[in-house]
């Protein structure tokens, strides 16, 4: 006589506990946007190609080089002329700035 034993376990708490990887694949499976960071204000793909800066100014080092098809992800805007972002490429993330002219308008 075989017998099998299975344990089921439920978490309880307010709301959703899905992982963030589990949420990226439900939104990829139902069309839904990818659910953003926590600390990302919003995400945009610029207007043209550009470098993320080290600094917010133009004679600082180049982290990376994107194109029109990367999205950026915002985290600051208080700068008059750049934003704070991160670019995901490959595997790495690189946070730095971007001049606020190549992004497109934020819709209010």
């Amino acid at each position: 006589m075989t017998c099998s034993f299975f344990c089921l376990s439920s978490c309880s708490g307010g709301g959703n506990d899905v992982q963030d990887g589990e949420q990226v694949t439900i939104a990829s499976e139902t069309g839904q946007p990818t659910p953003l960071p926590a600390d990302v204000i919003y995400s945009a793909k610029p207007l043209i190609n550009g470098r993320l800066y080290s600094k917010p100014n133009f004679e600082a080092s180049s982290l990376a080089y994107f194109d029109t098809a990367q999205s950026i992800h915002i985290l600051d805007t208080s700068n008059t002329m750049f934003v704070r972002a991160r670019i995901l490429q490959d595997t790495s993330s690189y946070t730095g700035y971007v001049p606020k002219t190549i992004l497109p308008e934020q819709k209010q």
